[in-house]
């Protein structure tokens, strides 16, 4: 499991993994179904093949985790599902994430070129520093995310608890 190290060198900021198992696609929904009610520190919603779960509001800071499983029949044994998980921070401090990584992206990329014409140009400009000043501040949103998963590590590690202890498939496979 990636996310259940403490590797350094791990890139991912939304984890994800696929279980196999030999229950169907309804019998693995209505076991999780089931199982979110009787959790005070999970909450869930199905919708269709998909189940999103979260933490209670009265139990989240900042940085904690939701995971979304998709539930489907697998495409090398049709005797088999797929359950895919994404694990990750709320939809909210994703996308500002995300609106920060295109806002520096963006500033830096038509900053760098506009200095870098100038420049070919013979004048002097300062443009020239946002390339590596948005070099920087890609590393600290990238470092903030990561402390952020680091904060939010026990909640995911009790989300994916949570799914392998509801489907309670005892030859469950991990892809």
């Amino acid at each position: 499991m990636s996310f259940n190290s403490h590797n350094s060198d791990n890139i991912e900021i939304k984890p994800r993994f696929k279980l196999i198992s030999s229950f169907s696609e309804k019998d693995i929904l209505d076991k999780i179904k089931l199982a979110i009610p009787e959790q005070d520190k999970i909450e869930g919603i199905a919708k269709g093949n998909h189940v999103f779960l979260n933490i209670p509001a009265h139990n989240q800071h900042y940085w904690s985790p939701s995971m979304e499983v998709i539930v489907e029949e697998y495409d090398d044994d049709i005797n088999k599902t797929s359950i895919r998980c994404l694990l990750g921070p709320r939809q909210t401090v994703w996308m500002m994430l995300m609106f920060f990584y295109i806002a520096v992206g963006v500033l830096g990329f038509f900053g760098g070129i506009y200095g870098l014409a100038k420049w070919n140009l013979g004048k002097e400009t300062m443009l020239l520093w946002t390339m590596p000043l948005a070099l920087i501040l890609f590393a600290l949103i990238y470092f903030t995310a990561k402390y952020g998963q680091r904060k939010g590590r026990d909640q995911m590690l009790y989300l994916v608890s949570f799914l392998y202890h509801s489907i309670d498939d005892k030859e469950i496979i991990r892809l």
